[in-house]
């Protein structure tokens, strides 16, 4: 009898320690971080860091220069920031009145409790554009699925964009819309009790966005250097930053960009790196036959983030297609 009390005592200790262990883990897993510190370098020095505030909260931007407003729009991603186009927009402030927003929900920008959908952020971005711009049409330059909220915006407001030139443009963070019953990152990504462990601990870390780098956005990854890895490690572990991560990941950002780009009258410039992953540039040359007005340049051993890996090239690139109109051809001619 006395065996069996024993056994029984220290089963309930084995077990009282193992739900221990087991709530320990779990609170360690869906522990928020403590935000890291943003480094002053995320925007080069002769731009003034400013702050737009709409009705739906407050858009950082970094600002320079004196002419044709010129605004750049970053990707959206984990970590996605201004910092994207942080390389190459400094090129142009000596002819143009450049803009370098931070979508709202991404970068130094308010992350409110509810992501915005690409309507909204189309709207954002249009009441930004008649607050700095005024009267005078913008060249919008966007990259990834901001190039499908672009276009959008100059779909339902054309007087504000004078063109448009989309880098890799998406409408979709997954197989061109095509929706995969079995993707564990959307059901991770939707699930209450689990998306904030699988944002925090697989992909906001520093080895995982090493790898995606590596694997899905540069050509070449010897180039990724540690400042774009701390800067987006930095930028997706602030506060909040996780919503609208998470948000494009359950596919809420999708659009159909194909058949919104058949209605842009501006004229279109699609510039493609030649070993980009996703979209592929054979996505190009079909988008390039939906616009009115449209040419596709590739840029050479370049992949998605062609504004990190070859800033120097994309900026020779982007030289050539702003200076003259004459480069912008009917689709098909």
């Amino acid at each position: 009898m006395r065996f069996f009390s024993k056994y029984r005592f220290w089963g309930v200790g084995l077990g009282a320690g193992l739900l221990g262990a087991i709530f320990l883990a779990l609170r360690y897993a869906f522990k928020t971080p403590k935000a890291a510190k943003i480094p002053d370098t995320v925007a080069p020095a002769i731009f003034a860091t400013r702050v737009f505030y709409t009705g739906r909260g407050h858009l950082v931007y970094h600002e320079s220069g004196n002419g044709e407003p010129l605004v750049f729009i970053h990707g959206v991603y984990a970590g996605a920031s201004s910092f994207e186009w942080s390389r190459v927009y400094p090129h142009f402030a000596d002819r143009f009145q450049v803009l370098a927003p931070d979508l709202l929900g991404f970068g130094e920008s308010s992350r409110p409790n509810r992501p915005f959908g690409p309507s909204e952020h189309a709207e954002i971005l249009a009441e930004f554009l008649r607050a700095k711009a005024g009267q005078t049409r913008s060249v919008l330059v966007a990259s990834g699925l901001s190039a499908a909220f672009a276009i959008l915006l100059t779909e339902r407001h054309p007087e504000l964009v004078q063109r448009l030139v989309l880098v890799m443009p998406v409408g979709t963070a997954g197989n061109h819309g095509r929706r995969n019953f079995f993707d564990y990152s959307r059901w991770l990504a939707a699930l209450p009790l689990a998306r904030q462990a699988y944002y925090y601990r697989f992909l906001a870390t520093k080895a995982r966005i090493r790898l995606w780098l590596a694997t899905a956005c540069f050509s070449d990854p010897e180039k990724i250097d540690d400042e774009i890895v701390d800067v987006l490690w930095t930028y997706s572990r602030q506060f909040g930053a996780n919503r609208a991560a998470l948000y494009s990941v359950r596919g809420k950002l999708n659009v159909d960009l194909e058949r919104h780009l058949a209605e842009v009258t501006q004229p279109v410039t699609l510039v493609w790196g030649e070993e980009a992953k996703f979209p592929p540039v054979h996505v190009g040359y079909r988008l390039q036959e939906l616009a009115r007005q449209s040419n596709l340049v590739v840029l050479n051993k370049a992949g998605v983030f062609a504004a990190l890996e070859s800033p120097r090239e994309l900026c020779a690139l982007l030289d050539r297609e702003l200076d003259s109109q004459l480069r912008i051809y009917q689709a098909g001619g």
